[in-house]
């Protein structure tokens, strides 16, 4: 006879112990753009999108976000891989987004209600020849209703990321630049495809960072194999001594049918840092950071100054309005998400037809908006109890269960509160994404829970 096998944990209810950011939970719930929405059929895609474009935009930040379906190479790590970039393929697929941007221009839910954010993501845009790249940039300058202090920002890495061309993105209005370093240590960056040493990192960022044109973004990683504590700690220390105006630590997520995930199955890459090991390297970039004077901006970036706004990160998480062009590209339009064909040679075959190229779209149900104020709210380590009951009162009725959920949290040593406000504390950030799902668990799919939209 088998023995009994322990109650599964539920998702927003931790378990109480002396390390909480170790033992909290058994697993890190990923947050996925998907969760919680139903697909609209294919044969209604087009006539939706014809609606959608007809509308006027929503109230509040909007965003705009550009793809860029091209990399050197497959980094081990990467579940976004999609096209190996050839420089043939540049001006023809920046031509094709060009042509997409200025024709969704015209359009109503575009209007003149200010972008206050807009990313060039990938894949890799700094991998285009500089030209095209000059005039995309150009481009999504003219076309789209940009505010006066548009974050604008550009997403790269070293390999093809020249002097002239970091120059030439600067002279046409980039005010941020994210290089995706993961790990200064040359052993972990070469064997995650990443091809410039760790010196080589080191110079590239002190040069972008001595042109002082624009704020300069570090990604790291954390967790990845032979990067233990003592990499992690050369990484932090070395970030912070090139002193950029921003830092994200991202920590590893091995999902399956990644190559790195592939390797370490086939035995030919050490297994990652185990789930307390992450959260321990977490603490230790929290520490670290707050000692060198950095404000923590949300659960995974830090500024060092006012320059750094993190503002794209900051309210796509909060369900901001979000224009998408390119291939690959996902958007939001009121209830509606949208995906941009992944597909290359589809995404180019629609731009010739002169269509918008949707290859999915979602519907949110009526308790969309509150999981998103909640995730945005945790996102930056508090929840405003007394916010949440006032704009959606139906919850004063379940304020017992919510009181629970709270109580469970702070006895788990992943909440703090004083009053009516809940503040996570560096385990509660770790753990941030299991918070979230563990409210939406909850609460965000009751039914009778209506918003009050005009409280703020």
């Amino acid at each position: 006879m088998s023995p009994p096998q322990p109650p599964r944990l539920d998702v927003g209810l931790p378990r109480v112990s002396a390390d909480p950011i170790a033992e909290a939970f058994t697993s890190r719930v990923p947050l996925m753009p998907w969760q919680d929405k139903r697909p609209v059929p294919h044969a209604e895609m087009a006539d939706t999108w014809r609606r959608l474009c007809d509308l006027s935009p929503s109230a509040g930040k909007r965003l705009a976000y550009v793809h860029v379906p091209f990399c050197a190479n497959h980094c081990l790590f990467c579940g976004f891989y999609r096209n190996r970039y050839r420089h043939e393929e540049s001006a023809r697929y920046v031509q094709a987004l060009i042509d997409e941007v200025r024709r969704d221009a015209d359009m109503q839910c575009v209007g003149q209600a200010p972008i206050h954010a807009l990313y060039l993501g990938g894949g890799t845009p700094t991998a285009l020849e500089t030209d095209d790249l000059v005039r995309l940039i150009e481009a999504l300058r003219a076309e789209l209703p940009l505010a006066a202090d548009c974050e604008l920002t550009l997403e790269g890495r070293i390999l093809h990321f020249d002097d002239d061309k970091v120059d030439a993105c600067l002279d046409v209005g980039v005010n941020r630049i994210s290089i995706g370093i993961q790990s200064f240590d040359t052993r972990v960056r070469q064997q995650q495809g990443r091809r410039a040493s760790g010196p080589e990192a080191e110079r590239f960022i002190g040069d972008l960072i001595a042109r002082d044109r624009a704020a300069v973004v570090i990604d790291l990683m954390y967790g990845l194999p032979d990067q233990d504590m003592s990499v992690w700690s050369r990484d932090l220390e070395t970030a912070l001594s090139l002193g950029p105006d921003g830092l994200d630590a991202y920590c590893l997520a091995l999902f399956p049918g990644t190559p790195l995930h592939q390797a370490v199955t086939k035995g030919k890459v050490r297994p990652p840092a185990t789930l307390a090991e992450q959260g321990r390297m977490y603490a230790l970039a929290c520490m670290r950071l707050a000692v060198a004077g950095w404000r923590q901006v949300s659960n995974s970036h830090w500024a060092s100054g006012t320059r750094e706004r993190n503002l794209y990160n900051l309210l796509i998480k909060s369900g901001a309005e979000t224009l998408a062009f390119g291939s690959g590209a996902g958007g939001s339009l009121g209830r509606y998400s949208y995906t941009v064909d992944t597909d290359l040679q589809g995404y180019l075959q629609a731009q010739r037809e002169n269509r918008k190229a949707i290859a999915g779209m979602l519907i949110s149900d009526e308790q969309q908006t509150l999981r998103d104020w909640v995730a945005g709210q945790l996102e930056t380590a508090r929840l405003d109890v007394a916010a949440l009951l006032r704009r959606w009162p139906d919850l004063v009725a379940k304020r017992t269960a919510l009181e629970a959920l709270l109580d469970s949290w702070q006895k788990a040593g992943l909440t703090e509160r004083q009053d009516d406000v809940v503040t996570l504390t560096t385990a509660g950030r770790f753990w941030s994404t299991n918070l979230i799902a563990g409210f939406k668990e909850k609460f965000a799919s009751l039914k009778g829970v209506s918003s009050t939209a005009d409280v703020p």
